[in-house]
């Protein structure tokens, strides 16, 4: 039913960055696909690459963040990589966001929308799927 589609990008640890990336990316799937749950994709975009500058590579210019986007039957598989040290997942995998904190939203939202999640060992990388619309 949906049109294959893949998509990768990378960018330096600047904040300014994920915002064109993440704009480049939806404008590329608007060209690909009729109907797509775009502000979940959107927000979880934004949230795994924002994580993966601040927290992963300290928003250090010089370090990397790669992702890629792959469409795979009704889901989006995604992956987001940083070239930090990574951090203990585990720990915060069953932590709720508390309301007014602009921190500590990250898995509670990826929770919400994604259908699989998982990190590499270290925690540098990420992989998770979403439904392509919403009604899925």
């Amino acid at each position: 039913m949906q049109t294959e589609f893949e998509y990768s990008g990378q960018l330096n640890s600047v904040l300014d960055e994920v915002d064109t990336q993440v704009k480049n990316l939806l404008l590329a799937l608007d060209q690909h696909l009729d109907k797509y749950h775009r502000f979940a994709l959107d927000l979880v975009m934004r949230e795994t690459l924002n994580n993966a500058v601040i927290h992963g590579n300290q928003r250090q210019p010089d370090q990397l963040v790669n992702y890629s986007v792959k469409v795979a039957g009704q889901q989006f598989e995604i992956m987001v990589s940083d070239e930090g040290t990574g951090f203990d997942w585990r720990s915060v995998l069953n932590l709720e966001s508390v309301k007014g904190y602009d921190h500590g939203r990250g898995f509670p939202i990826l929770q919400s929308y994604c259908s699989h999640i998982r990190l590499n060992e270290a925690g540098n990388q990420i992989f998770f799927s979403m439904n392509i619309t919403k009604d899925e």
